[in-house]
């Protein structure tokens, strides 16, 4: 089963057209709609854990822990601990009873927890305070889900989801926090890639759109992961209502162009022999041969550098299925 099939993000007359967006996927369509095409619409991950992402989920959860902690009235000991016992659990693997085990020197379970620890001691006295909901609970790990004005066949309106670190307000002014970790150092080249930066400015107008509130821009907590140190920095990325308004125009752009590609792609899905549609359908969703070599390099360049007709054998044979529904909330909202 491929991701759009039974997946509450894609449009329910037109199989292959993502009614619900968020910034990872319109991301991946921005880059390379071909790229876009096999993570998303298809569904398909490289085989083996990526080390990058488990670190970074376990450190924003167990700081996740230490937020809801504080909120509640624990001190920063106290929050400290609840943290690092979260940290503990989720990178215990209690099917082979053994602690997570990474071959990554920058990135493991004793960084992770040394990043914690070091992170939430340099903030200690925090001036950034946790917006409280309406519903008690604090501004942490949020899940936003909007409709935008534009409109997929059958008048259904698209969407724009994601999730925010923490909402907090900071002497007065509110901000998104959005914590990272890298490798690289803490230059102002690396702050400026942020700007622009299509997450960053989707969490801005998110804060403005869903929370009510005049968001200034994203506080970024970047922690530089190295193999003897942990190193923070905070900085401010800032988004004017011009630059919102911006990018919401430019959105329609982008939306527009996945709807025709998936309109004509699912077509050619329903119609095509099973061996031939992941083949038809691809040649639907062009590929930016000029962005295989970014970030590192695109898992499926290996995929794209092969014969056409052969494509969808290696796709099976090297990747996995995953399901990624931009949908699916976190926390209350």
């Amino acid at each position: 089963m491929y991701n759009f099939q039974h997946n509450s993000s894609f449009h329910p007359d037109v199989p292959m057209l993502q009614q619900g967006w968020d910034s990872t996927s319109l991301g991946e369509f921005k880059l390379c709609p071909r790229k876009y095409f096999y993570t998303i619409i298809l569904g398909y991950a490289p085989r083996g854990e990526s080390v990058h992402l488990t670190f970074g989920l376990h450190y924003h959860s167990s700081l996740e822990a230490y937020d809801h902690a504080k909120s509640t009235g624990a001190n920063h000991t106290e929050a400290l601990r609840a943290a690092i016992r979260h940290a503990a659990k989720v990178t215990w693997n209690e099917k082979l009873n053994r602690p997570w085990v990474s071959d990554d020197s920058y990135k493991n379970r004793e960084t992770l927890i040394r990043t914690i620890v070091w992170y939430l001691d340099q903030f200690r006295e925090d001036p950034l305070n946790t917006v409280q909901l309406a519903n008690g609970k604090p501004a942490v790990e949020l899940s936003f889900r909007f409709e935008t004005s534009y409109t997929a066949p059958g008048g259904l309106p698209y969407l724009l989801s994601g999730h925010l670190d923490r909402l907090g307000t900071l002497d007065g002014t509110p901000y998104v926090l959005d914590r990272k970790t890298t490798k690289s150092a803490l230059s102002p080249r690396y702050f400026e890639e942020y700007s622009p930066d299509n997450q960053f400015t989707l969490y801005s107008l998110a804060g403005r759109v869903v929370y009510n509130t005049d968001v200034k821009g994203i506080i970024v907590d970047a922690a530089q992961i190295g193999a003897n140190f942990s190193r923070f920095q905070r900085e401010f990325v800032y988004r004017t209502q011009a630059q919102l308004n911006e990018w919401y125009h430019d959105l329609g752009f982008w939306l527009e162009q996945a709807q025709g590609m998936a309109v004509v792609a699912s077509a050619n899905w329903l119609v095509s022999p099973p061996a031939e549609t992941i083949l038809n359908a691809a040649k639907f969703y062009p590929m930016n041969d000029k962005a295989c070599r970014l970030y590192g390099g695109c898992p499926f360049r290996g995929i794209c550098s092969k014969s056409p007709e052969s494509r969808a054998r290696w796709l099976k044979a090297d990747f996995v299925s995953r399901r990624w529904d931009p949908l699916v909330a976190r926390g209350d909202v």
